[in-house]
């Protein structure tokens, strides 16, 4: 029997965190094969993300006893043993060992971004050596500053949500759509971007049994489709349309899978949630791992079967990652912890 319990897991939850982290590896695997269009709103998985953690973080610890510090361990067992595993990968197979290698791989460790001076037209990566830690760093220092307001009242949420949507519709409408904030440039943006929707998951899970309906399959199946649409012709059109799943459409499927739907399909879920997080924070290094052994590397588009046999290998290291590193590195520090 199904249960939506306080005291139970949101399994189902679980499995849409998985298929949005396979969003995100359909969209690069395209992009980074020279096949930039398809699976084009795969982006759009990074803002489901927050969403998904402004609800689960409002489950674990709104009402919840604890002391800043102890939250902020919490938030450190659970974020860093996969970071500082991405991170040393992406040393291993780019550093160059020189100063500037050392700062940025201590930088990456600590999840602190680098911000620096930019030539004109270009877009440096805030972690060189673990690229995708930008919406890590940017949900983290969300989850940090709400901490403190974890208790505020339902109209001073509301207000916010309603000043920083509407900050945050002028941005998608100006550059045609929410791919912003993963640059050293557009840093700031990427604030606006995590703060919005991770507050509308807050409120969600609040108000989360005044919505009745839970389902599994159909939130899934939409995420998926969202994620694979290409992108508007029109740049107002695409604004709108990441804007609207932001703010609209995440909400409504996370209240759907805010449910344990027990048995099989809730083992399912929670193995295809457990490898999401690795997924996510590996998938650039085994990307570059199958490049290096590729004779031609990154020089031309790369051939079908390369993208075929990536999305297969990617999740398989992803799972042996999950299963056999950080798990037990992570269940250790907890008991180390008292987290």
């Amino acid at each position: 029997m199904a249960t939506t319990k306080d005291e139970g897991r949101y399994t189902a939850l679980d499995g849409l965190r998985g298929v949005a982290a396979l969003g995100v590896l359909l969209y690069h695997i395209a992009d980074w094969s020279g096949r930039r269009g398809h699976f084009a709103h795969g982006y759009l998985a990074v803002d489901f993300f927050f969403c998904l953690s402004g609800f689960v973080l409002a489950h674990a610890f709104e009402q919840r006893r604890i002391g800043f510090g102890k939250y902020l361990v919490a938030r450190w067992v659970r974020v860093w043993p996969m970071l500082a595993i991405a991170t040393v990968a992406g040393a291993l197979l780019t550093g160059k060992g020189d100063a500037e290698t050392w700062t940025d791989f201590a930088r990456g460790l600590l999840l602190i971004p680098k911000l620096a001076p930019m030539e004109a037209g270009t877009f440096p990566s805030l972690f060189p050596f673990n690229p995708l830690a930008w919406s890590l760093c940017l949900e983290v220092l969300v989850s940090l500053a709400w901490y403190p307001f974890r208790r505020a009242p339902d109209t001073a949420v509301l207000m916010f949500i309603l000043l920083a949507g509407a900050a945050l519709l002028f941005v998608a409408i100006g550059m045609g759509g929410l791919q912003t904030g993963w640059d050293q440039a557009t840093f700031g943006l990427g604030v606006l971007r995590a703060a919005f929707p991770f507050a509308i998951g807050w409120m969600c899970w609040r108000h989360r049994t005044t919505f009745a309906a839970r389902k599994t399959w159909l939130p899934a199946a939409l995420l998926l489709v969202v994620l694979v649409l290409p992108v508007w012709p029109d740049r107002v059109a695409n604004g709108l349309y990441d804007f609207a799943c932001s703010t609209l459409l995440f909400p409504v499927l996370v209240l759907l899978g805010a449910y344990d739907p027990g048995g099989r399909l809730a083992r399912f879920c929670e193995r295809l949630g457990g490898v999401s997080y690795p997924l996510y924070a590996l998938h650039w290094a085994f990307w570059y791992v199958m490049i290096s052994i590729y004779p031609n590397g990154w020089k031309r588009d790369l051939p079908l079967w390369f993208c075929a046999l990536a999305f297969f290998v990617l999740p398989a290291a992803s799972w042996a990652a999950w299963r056999w590193v950080e798990t037990p590195l992570r269940t250790r520090l907890k008991r180390l912890t008292g987290t």
